[in-house]
């Protein structure tokens, strides 16, 4: 039994911040028996999770290389349930871009990554706070009350 998730709303803290405290064995070979409550790391340590420092160095902030894959990928196919024809015709269309790519990498001719207006603004913002916020000239409440103006959820 973990003392700590015992608490409401103790999930994401345990999962992802501070993780778990679970009794541990119980000495009994004293009058008194000690309980001792030692922390366990938690399953998914801020390590794996936190972009702050891709923030603030302007690099990719996704643990993973096929999320911009998939994202795309569902745009050009425009809805979420396609025909077995659709989704057979857009993964040629894909592998055609794949080969077309790689072409020009052999050629050394660089990618060019096309930003749209908005998504470059969202990052500059987020940069600047997070800059802010490590350098000292935010709080930590200032830094969040930004960012909350700045994310849009969809």
């Amino acid at each position: 039994m973990c003392v700590c998730s015992c608490l409401p709303g103790m999930y994401f803290d345990n999962t992802y911040v501070s993780g778990t405290c679970p009794l541990s064995a119980v000495q009994t070979r004293t009058v008194r028996p000690r309980i001792r409550i030692r922390r366990q790391p938690p399953l998914f340590p801020p390590e794996t999770w936190n972009v702050f420092n891709a923030t603030v160095s302007n690099t990719q902030r996704t643990n993973n290389e096929t999320e911009a894959w998939n994202n795309a990928f569902a745009r050009q196919i425009g809805h979420s349930h396609p025909s077995p024809y659709r989704l057979l015709d857009n993964l040629r269309k894909d592998t055609a871009l794949v080969h077309i790519a790689l072409e020009a990498e052999a050629r050394g001719q660089p990618p060019r990554e096309r930003v749209r207006r908005a998504t470059r603004e969202l990052q500059e913002r987020l940069q600047n706070l997070c800059v802010a916020r490590r350098d000292g000239s935010k709080s930590v409440a200032e830094a969040l009350r930004g960012l909350g103006h700045t994310i849009r959820f969809v």
